[in-house]
């Protein structure tokens, strides 16, 4: 029978939630972390069109996914569902705040950002968190990684407007500890992993943003939360929770439910008790780690249980600023001749390498703009297949065409 009262419930298993089980259970307390995802062990994420457009999150439908769609007036979003969180999806870079973008400005004065920390004060904590992610360069300097041409291509770039470019730390596995980097080799791990699965160093396969199904990526189910669990903290998935309040004498009651992924894919009026029973736990201490979203939208849903709750929460909120260009129909004339230039995308893990712009923080050089980091990046082969075969400004409009009529279908389904 699962235990029902825990020193430590955390909700959440991305970066916050990881990160928390693990140095909790480390402290020596007896920590439960819910998450409302699946487990993704090697080979395990989703490649099929069939399995792909069923790859959401919505238990309504019984579809327990990794995608999870919110959409805002002007602005929508995808964030991950499952263990490991947002891990599961992101780039793998380990990039390190800029020491001059802690800035303090006057928030009352048209000031958007004030650091009550600096660089320095941060610095250990990113050396232990890289040091868990097992983070590392991309072997740029050793072949067949010297032949990345999204790579090279950002390298000479850099170099002829003479900026600073640099292969940022990767949250990814290339080679084993002390031995040349090889693609697709057998990782050898100081203790097994959560899942107990074999993990393989990077493929060079571009796929890191719909899954890696070698384990070459040091997502946090591979790292905190494998750690976390050796340590004895008690982890489960597929449990969703619903509401908790304070529970008179300290602590608090969390009620949550659990899915059975048995029974994905059929219909299920997810708030019927009878069909879905609410199941509660108690703890003396709770951690909300869902990530943006998910715990704002946790703590609005139960904001009559906590009176004392800022009505500032869910404010000040934006998008994390990234854009996303298409290099295409690119071309060479170093030889005097204009040839066509084959930058793949599809080799490579997702993101290699980083040229910084400046900041007006910088000087005269920044100007009076705001900094920001320009970086190559990549994309699964099935999408390098199709945008190599039709042309590929028209193919992108089919692709996003193809891509918001699956949604629309998904979504209005019968």
């Amino acid at each position: 029978m699962s235990e029902m009262h825990y020193e430590a419930v955390i909700v959440g298993s991305g970066f916050g939630g990881s990160v928390m089980a693990y140095r909790l259970a480390e402290a020596g307390l007896k920590v439960c972390l819910l998450e409302r995802g699946k487990a993704y062990p090697p080979h395990s994420f989703p490649r099929s069109p069939y399995w792909m457009k069923r790859n959401f999150w919505n238990p309504s439908e019984r579809l327990y996914g990794m995608y999870n769609m919110w959409s805002f007036e002007g602005i929508n979003s995808v964030v991950s569902s499952g263990l490991g969180g947002g891990s599961l999806i992101y780039a793998n870079v380990m990039l390190r705040k800029d020491e001059k973008w802690f800035v303090k400005e006057d928030l009352h004065n048209g000031g958007y950002e004030y650091w009550p920390v600096t660089r320095a004060d941060l610095d250990p904590h990113y050396d232990r968190a890289e040091q868990m992610m097992h983070a590392e360069q991309y072997p740029f300097d050793q072949p067949p990684y010297n032949q990345t041409t999204k790579t090279i291509a950002l390298q000479k770039a850099a170099q002829q407007l003479n900026m600073n470019w640099y292969l940022p730390k990767l949250a990814v596995t290339f080679g084993n500890e002390g031995e040349p980097p090889v693609p697709g080799e057998p990782i050898r791990e100081e203790y097994p992993n959560i899942h107990g699965r074999t993990r393989y160093t990077c493929r060079l396969c571009g796929e890191c943003d719909v899954g890696c199904n070698y384990g070459s990526k040091n997502t946090l189910d591979y790292t905190y939360l494998s750690a976390a669990h050796r340590l004895g903290a008690d982890i489960r998935t597929l449990c969703e929770v619903r509401s908790f309040e304070p529970t008179e004498g300290g602590g608090y009651t969390i009620h949550y439910v659990q899915h059975d992924p048995e029974k994905e894919g059929q219909k299920l009026a997810t708030h019927d008790p009878t069909v879905l029973p609410v199941q509660t736990m108690t703890a003396d201490r709770l951690i909300l780690s869902g990530g943006t979203f998910g715990s704002t939208f946790l703590l609005l849903k139960n904001q009559g249980a906590f009176p004392n709750i800022s009505k500032l929460l869910g404010t000040r909120f934006s998008g994390n600023g990234d854009l996303i260009n298409f290099a295409v129909r690119c071309s060479d004339s170093s030889s005097g001749k204009r040839e066509p230039r084959i930058i793949d995308g599809g080799h490579g893990p997702v993101i290699t390498s980083t040229v910084r712009f400046a900041d007006h923080l910088d000087g005269e050089d920044g100007g009076n703009e705001r900094g920001f980091y320009i970086q190559d990046a990549g994309y699964p082969e099935f999408v390098n297949w199709m945008l190599q075969v039709f042309d590929a400004p028209s193919a992108i409009d089919q692709a996003l065409h193809v891509a918001t009529h699956l949604v629309e279908e998904w979504l209005h389904r019968d």
